[in-house]
């Protein structure tokens, strides 16, 4: 079944910027996602999409099929919903190197690679950008997220990184600025300073009851 015009009229519900439904094999939905403002609680914007589902389509979804990314209009820190770091894990060869990243959230683990020279510089890029890919299949959406920029500098006579992240969503660009001081290492550092920037703008709310 194409799920597209659902999609597309789930995502003119009020809050809603964007939606994304994952079906199985018979087409029968597993999985709803959904990216919202903060202006509506999320248990009504999952009320709203059940109603719409029943009553325009004739389909009925269990509310933990739901899962909604909600976006914080305000940079007031929300600690819902924090993605730490599972695992880091570089696969070096002489000219290049393969970032690999796992998130955690609760019991779930969300991975993704990257690969790329082998440069000082550019292995923080690529453990943003793995970081990055792994955080959007957190959220189940893809190319919301971009890497702007990322550098490492003294600060308090101690080595720290500094990343800006582009958010896009509902037409709309969103900069979003983390950091982290160097404990291990820099690619450890801008895994920590991408999450910083992610984890107090963007709070996820799944299985709503």
């Amino acid at each position: 079944m194409n799920y597209k015009d659902i999609e597309e009229f789930l995502s003119n519900l009020k809050s809603v910027m964007s939606c994304k439904i994952i079906d199985d094999n018979k087409g029968s939905i597993q999985e709803i996602h959904i990216l919202a403002d903060s202006s509506r609680n999320v248990k009504q914007i999952c009320r709203d999409i059940q109603s719409v589902l029943i009553s325009r389509y004739q389909i009925d979804v269990d509310y933990k099929k739901i899962s909604i990314a909600q976006v914080n209009d305000s940079f007031a820190f929300n600690g819902d919903y924090r993605l730490k770091i599972n695992s880091l894990h570089l696969e070096n060869k002489p000219n290049t190197v393969t970032v690999k990243v796992v998130l955690q959230f609760d019991e779930a683990l969300y991975e993704a690679t990257e690969s790329g020279l082998k440069t000082d510089r550019n292995l923080m890029r690529l453990s943003s950008r793995a970081t990055l890919k792994a955080v959007e299949k957190a959220l189940g959406f893809d190319d919301c997220l971009l890497l702007e920029d990322i550098e490492s500098k003294i600060f308090a006579n101690k080595e720290m990184v500094n990343c800006a992240v582009n958010f896009m969503y509902g037409g709309k660009e969103i900069v979003l600025c983390g950091n982290s001081f160097v404990e291990h290492s820099k690619s450890e550092a801008a895994v920590k300073a991408t999450l910083c920037a992610i984890n107090r703008r963007v709070a996820k709310h799944s299985s709503v009851n």
